[in-house]
């Protein structure tokens, strides 16, 4: 039983945000990274049809944002002066491929 309990903390733990991975590419501004995730989001949701979400719409997202250089970055190894999107907790955020923040450099005004 204590096992469990201990499992238990450890994945409410993450779900609060300590094991959250967000999007991030050296050099890209936050918008240029919530656009990038725009774009993978129509993309994804042409081929999605009615179909209920599941897997691929986790992989697909993962594979489009890759394809545009950005990596998974842990929010302890982000830079401090980068602005930040945590991870849509809610069932449809985590259903519909934002299941990962986005990140990015502060925009030049």
């Amino acid at each position: 039983m204590k096992s469990y309990k201990i499992l238990l903390l450890l994945v409410l733990f993450c779900l609060s945000g300590g094991c959250a991975k967000y999007y991030y590419q050296e050099g890209k501004t936050f918008e240029e990274c919530k656009r990038d995730r725009d774009e993978c989001m129509k993309e994804l949701k042409k081929r999605m049809g009615s179909e209920i979400p599941g897997d691929y719409e986790y992989k697909y997202m993962e594979e489009c944002m890759k394809s545009k250089g950005y990596k998974l970055v842990t929010e302890d190894k982000l830079p401090l002066d980068v602005k930040r999107q945590d991870p849509d907790t809610t069932l449809m955020g985590q259903l519909y491929g934002q299941r990962r923040g986005i990140a990015g450099t502060l925009d030049e005004q």
